[in-house]
């Protein structure tokens, strides 16, 4: 199980990325592409992901390994559908309808924050979901925990690799 496991969340690392670099460029569309935007985007990315993981890690103190399991399912299918209706949400309604408007520093800290808080509280709260559901007993918790962190990362890495290239033209077109 824990190979499964350990493939799905390679995959949830290389996705994140995925999402965390396809995101970041369509909110710059929005937010600009200084130094202070760019700045926002991240620690939104981060403080989400944060808030996310303290809330997995609240859960999975609480429940089943199997619930765990099942709640780490659903964190991956609920970033899997926000990450399908991304674009409308960053490109369609933040660019196109609001990127003409003046918005003040901290009300566009706040919307970006908003903006990410779904998908990157799922994207924390996976680890912690996970690692219940596969490291139940305390004597495999550290190396159960360090070979899903390991993999998630190398997933990441690769994600961000992949990213480098340019988004096609049709992700473009209406």
């Amino acid at each position: 199980m824990l190979g499964a496991a350990a493939a799905a969340f390679f995959a949830s690392g290389f996705a994140a990325l995925l999402y965390q670099v396809i995101w970041q460029r369509l909110l710059v569309l929005f937010s600009g592409a200084d130094l202070y935007s760019v700045t926002l985007i991240v620690a939104s990315f981060m403080g989400g992901m944060g808030v996310g993981h303290l809330a997995g890690g609240h859960i999975a103190d609480r429940v089943t390994p199997r619930v765990a399991l099942l709640c780490f399912g659903g964190a991956e299918m609920a970033i899997a559908v926000f990450g399908y209706f991304s674009r409308p949400l960053y490109y369609d309604f933040l660019y196109d309808r609001l990127g003409a408007t003046q918005i003040p520093g901290p009300a566009l800290a706040l919307l970006l924050f908003i903006s990410l808080l779904v998908p990157t509280f799922f994207m924390g709260a996976s680890l912690p979901l996970l690692s219940r559901a596969l490291a139940w007993r305390l004597e495999r918790a550290a190396s159960v925990i360090g070979i899903l962190y390991g993999v998630n990362t190398l997933g990441a890495a690769t994600g961000a690799l992949v990213s480098k290239r340019r988004a096609p033209a049709k992700f473009w077109e209406k």
